[in-house]
């Protein structure tokens, strides 16, 4: 259903093909991520939102549990690396969950 849905608002946003396919991708990591990461949630689901103005697209990606600590031995995964091939990308932990917001230029929008 999320993937429909954001593929359906990313044609309707006038994201090109291939962004749009991008951008499902990175935008389905950061919800699976989501699902599979939160540890001891406080609600038993994820948020997403999706805003687009001024020829930038942004999802939000947002968790309410917390995220086991990673010590620098143990393999980060690729999640990250994979988002931040097609766009910007932040991550804020914070005692209510976790926010990862996916931020792109529109392919063809003007500066």
């Amino acid at each position: 259903m999320l993937r429909r849905g954001l593929r359906a608002w990313l044609a309707d946003a006038g994201a090109a093909e291939d962004q749009a396919y991008d951008l499902l991708l990175a935008a389905c990591e950061a919800a699976t991520n989501a699902m599979e990461h939160a540890q001891d949630p406080t609600q038993p689901y994820f948020d997403v939102s999706a805003v687009v103005g001024g020829g930038r697209v942004e999802i939000t990606v947002r968790d309410y549990g917390q995220w086991r600590e990673r010590v620098p031995s143990m393999d980060r995964g690729r999640g990250s690396t994979l988002i931040s091939a097609f766009a910007d990308v932040t991550a804020t932990p914070s005692p209510e969950g976790t926010t990862v917001v996916i931020r792109a230029r529109l392919a063809g929008a003007a500066v």
